[in-house]
């Protein structure tokens, strides 16, 4: 069969696709032009891909979903390319040491630019806590939330990239091509799940924008009648406006966003690919966790004590150095597994996080069907009916918003047990 694999640009430029600012047309051209011919939606493939025909076929199609992203890492983002291309010529590997700790760095500072697009909307959200009934505290904390993870994979690059030094050829396929494509898949997920975070609080917003804009007629016409002052005019004008700015601000975040998991999973930057949603949280998989049993498997895993642990073969033993360093590992140990009770205790809070929400929503739908025989009877307001409206819609986000907590905080473990957690050693 023919391999069907075009689709996706990989602007060659790119150290890092999670970077926030949009790749111009003519770099995307330059690298249609350098790497093949591009179907009608902007993109193909990297060469050398290590799939089956079915499966990058499914690859190419123009939707991302969610458990897709680690192929998609592995056969579009020109980082991880870099990373592979440079670490396949053993023999020479050593001398692009250099060059490879340039590029990881400034991968590292591309993703934590990604990071502080989240962080843009922060300070806007923080803001309408208490006044608009759509931003709850939950979901600027989920916010917050997603802009922290990035940072972490951001600074876990970082330290790659830093550490980084004359060593062999295992400890190189650890600290770059294991590690690395950990990095990368661990932040595209979290990217993400940001950028679902951000959808629901535009909807969420949207929601209480109309009832802000229902209020603000309302007491105009209560004004224009004597039973409002001007000054309660001019604080429903100001509420309304300030909710629009922020709707705007997330707006933008959301867009910018959309941008980022586009380049760096090989669409043009402005791409129009349909973003699927993010996996349920499944409440089974909790049942599978323990800190105790799995704390060995994430020492065993953890790609920085990998590396130690092969360093210790570069020392001499009952040096020092090699004491200090044994040492250091068993630090490092005891740090995985602390770490890991504390990522499991955070899954159990989120879990019970969303109970509370789920029992918030089923209480809502009883007062919302209240509302409803209520306004069928014209016994209450146009206005007292969208409050109750979009207080069910508030609920109703909040339980999608504690979902997505639970699923990242599931998959920031399940990570951990899989290696991928920086240590402060």
């Amino acid at each position: 069969m023919k391999r069907n694999l075009t689709g996706r640009v990989i602007p060659a430029a790119l150290a890092l696709a999670l970077a926030a600012a949009p790749v111009n047309a003519f770099a995307a051209t330059k690298a249609v032009q350098a790497t093949g011919v591009a179907d009608e939606n902007g993109f193909i493939s990297q060469p050398g891909n290590e799939y089956d025909d079915a499966t990058m076929k499914k690859l190419a199609d123009n939707m991302l979903e969610y458990d897709e992203i680690g192929k998609l890492v592995e056969v579009y983002s020109p980082t991880f390319k870099t990373v592979k291309e440079t670490y396949s010529d053993k023999k020479d590997a050593a001398k692009d040491v250099v060059k490879l700790k340039s590029k990881l760095l400034d991968s590292s500072g591309e993703l934590a630019d990604t990071a502080s697009t989240l962080k843009g909307s922060l300070d806007a959200a923080k803001e309408m806590i208490g006044k608009v009934p759509a931003m709850t505290p939950t979901n600027y904390a989920q916010l917050y939330y997603s802009s922290e993870l990035m940072d972490y994979q951001a600074d876990a690059i970082a330290l790659q990239g830093d550490s980084l030094e004359q060593v062999s050829p295992e400890q190189m396929h650890i600290k770059l091509v294991d590690s690395t494509r950990a990095a990368l898949t661990a932040g595209a997920q979290s990217a993400m799940i940001g950028y679902k975070q951000l959808k629901l609080n535009e909807e969420s917003l949207e929601s209480g924008l109309t009832l802000l804009e229902a209020v603000y007629q309302s007491t105009q016409n209560q004004a224009a009648n004597g039973l409002a002052t001007q000054s309660q005019v001019l604080s429903a004008r100001q509420q309304l406006e300030s909710t629009q700015a922020t709707k705007l601000t997330l707006t933008s975040s959301e867009q910018k966003l959309r941008q980022t998991l586009c380049t760096m999973l090989g669409w043009k930057y402005d791409a129009k690919p349909e973003i699927k949603d993010v996996p349920a949280a499944d409440l089974t998989r909790i049942d599978g966790m323990n800190p105790e049993k799995d704390k060995q498997a994430a020492q065993d895993n953890n790609f920085t004590i990998r590396y130690n642990v092969l360093d210790l073969d570069n020392k001499d033993a009952g040096s020092v150095e090699y004491q200090n360093l044994q040492r250091t590992i068993k630090q490092e140990k005891e740090e995985v597994a602390s770490s890991l009770v504390n990522l499991y205790n955070d899954v159990l809070q989120k879990r019970n996080e969303l109970q509370t929400a789920k029992a918030a929503y089923e209480l809502e739908k009883t007062k919302m069907e209240t509302a409803e025989r209520k306004w069928q009877l014209g016994t209450i307001g146009r206005l007292e009916y969208m409050q109750q409206q979009n207080s069910l819609k508030t609920k109703e986000i909040a339980v999608k918003t504690g979902d997505l907590s639970l699923f990242q905080a599931m998959e920031t473990y399940d990570w951990a047990v899989k290696g991928n957690l920086s240590l402060s050693q």
